[in-house]
C-alpha cells in the first residue's frame, strides 16, 4: 500500500525549524516536497554549525530536510515569481514562514494563489499570527517562550525564568501546522475547495499547555513552577538522588505510596501518621522526601528505575539523549530510518513517531544542497535547457 500522502506536492517556502518540520512531517507521509531557497546561502539553518564538515548543511537542517527537492529561485526577479507561479498552479499545498505580509507584497499571497488554484491548501506560520496587534513582531522560540508563559513554569520554585531545553514551539506549530494541513485536505477531497490557515506559535503554545491554560481559564487557577513534581504535585512523583545520577519516581495513588515504600525497604513509614494521606505527605514534604533520599541513594538510578516498575510504581532513570537513542527498546520501535547523505554514506534519522502499519518504512534520501534540483524541477516546468541556462546566467536561479 501507497504512504498516505503519496501524489500530494507541496511548495516549501519556509525555513528554520517550525515551517521545515511542519513539511518534514507531511514528507515522513509520502509527500513531495519542493523546498523554495533564496540564492546564495538558502535556509539560514543551512549554516548553524561552523564545523568544516557541516559548513554548508548542519545537523539540524539535514534533520528537518531529509528527503525535500530544493530550488534556489530569486524571488525578487519577476521572472523567478513566474517559476512560482508555474509550481503552485500545480500543487496541492503550500507552506510558508515569512513575517506576516512579506508573500502579498511578492504577489504570492493566498488570495493571488487561489487565482492559480483554487485547490490549494495554503498554511502560513508565523509567531503571532496574521492579524491582531501583535502580528508584525519577530519571533524565535526562546521569544515565544517566554512570551507564552512556558519559562514563568520552567524550573523549581523562585528560580528565574527558564526556556526548555529545546526549541519546542518551534516543533509544536510544525506539528499543529501539518495536522491542520491533513484536515484541509481531507476537506478538500470531500468538498472540492482548498483553503487558508493561520498558525501562530503563540497559540500553539497555549494548546500545548492546556493543562495549566484550562484550569486558569475554567477556575481562576493560576499555575505555578512545580520543578520536577508530576502534574498532581504528590511529593512522592518527583525525582530523587541516586548512588549514581537521578532517579524520576511518579508515585501519585496510596497504592503506588504503599508499593514505593515497601520497595525501598521503609515499611515502618506506612505506619508513620504523618504520611497517612494525600493530604498529610504534602503538609509534610520536607521530612517524607528526607525518607525517601536516604534510601534512593544506596542504589544506581536504573535499578532503581527496574525496581520500582516491577511493583506498579512508574520510574525513569534521568538519561541523556546518547543514553535514550541507545536503547535496545527503541531499536525494535522502527522509530530509526537509515538516511542517505549527500556523499552516499548511510546515517540514521527519525522517523515519525508512530506506526501505520500500511504505510511503507522506507530509508530517507539526502537534505538537498542548495538549489541541487533546479534544473530538474524546471524541466519538468516545461523550460528548455537553453532557457534554463538564461536565466541562472540573470540571476533568477540557482
Amino acid at each position: 500500500m501507497k504512504s498516505p500522502l503519496f501524489g500530494i506536492k507541496v511548495m516549501d517556502f519556509s525555513h528554520v525549524m517550525a515551517g521545515p518540520f511542519c513539511t518534514h512531517t507531511l514528507h515522513q507521509l509520502g509527500a513531495e516536497i519542493i523546498k523554495i531557497e533564496a540564492p546564495g546561502k538558502g535556509d539560514v539553518m543551512r549554516h548553524y554549525d561552523p564545523r568544516e564538515a557541516f559548513k554548508a548543511m548542519a545537523p539540524p537542517f539535514i534533520a528537518v530536510n531529509t528527503g525535500k527537492r530544493s530550488i534556489a529561485i530569486n524571488l525578487k526577479h519577476e521572472k523567478g515569481i513566474d517559476i512560482v507561479k508555474r509550481l503552485i498552479a500545480d500543487a496541492d499545498v503550500l507552506v510558508e514562514n515569512f513575517r506576516p505580509g512579506v508573500m502579498q507584497r511578492l504577489g504570492l499571497g493566498y488570495d493571488d494563489c487561489k487565482v492559480l488554484n483554487d485547490k490549494l491548501v495554503y498554511c502560513s506560520v508565523s509567531g503571532f499570527g496574521q492579524s491582531g496587534p501583535l502580528r508584525d513582531n519577530p519571533a524565535y522560540d526562546h521569544i515565544v517562550q517566554a512570551f507564552s508563559g512556558v519559562m514563568s513554569l520552567t524550573g523549581e520554585p523562585g528560580s528565574p525564568a527558564t526556556k526548555v531545553g529545546f526549541p519546542v514551539l518551534d516543533t509544536f506549530a510544525g506539528y499543529t501546522a501539518a495536522t491542520a494541513i491533513l484536515a484541509a485536505i481531507l476537506q478538500r477531497e470531500r468538498f472540492g475547495e482548498g483553503q487558508y490557515i493561520d498558525i501562530a506559535m503563540l497559540d500553539a503554545s497555549l494548546n500545548l499547555m492546556i493543562s495549566m491554560v484550562a484550569p486558569y481559564l475554567i477556575a481562576g487557577d493560576v499555575p505555578q513552577k512545580v520543578g520536577n513534581r508530576g502534574f498532581n504535585n504528590s511529593p512522592t512523583s518527583d525525582t530523587f538522588p541516586s548512588a549514581d545520577g537521578e532517579v524520576s519516581i511518579g508515585a501519585n495513588t496510596q497504592v503506588q505510596f504503599e508499593a514505593l515504600c515497601r520497595a525501598i525497604g521503609r515499611e515502618d513509614m506506612l505506619e508513620n501518621p504523618l504520611y497517612a494521606s494525600h493530604e498529610e505527605r504534602l503538609q509534610n514534604r520536607q521530612a517524607l522526601r528526607a525518607d525517601i533520599e536516604a534510601n534512593t541513594r544506596q542504589k544506581s538510578a536504573e535499578e532503581w528505575e527496574a525496581i520500582f516498575n516491577a511493583v506498579g510504581v512508574p520510574s525513569a532513570a534521568i538519561r541523556s539523549i546518547p543514553e535514550v537513542a541507545g536503547l535496545e527498546h527503541l531499536q525494535t520501535r522502527g522509530l530509526f530510518r537509515a538516511q542517505e547523505n549527500t556523499s552516499g554514506e548511510s546515517k540514521v534519522t527519525l522517523g515519525p513517531g508512530f506506526n501505520l502499519k500500511a504505510m511503507q518504512h522506507e530509508s530517507v534520501g539526502p537534505a538537498p544542497r542548495l538549489g541541487e534540483h533546479s534544473n530538474e524541477i524546471l524541466l519538468a516546468l516545461n523550460y528548455s535547457q537553453q532557457e534554463i541556462d538564461a536565466l541562472r546566467a540573470e540571476g533568477v536561479v540557482q
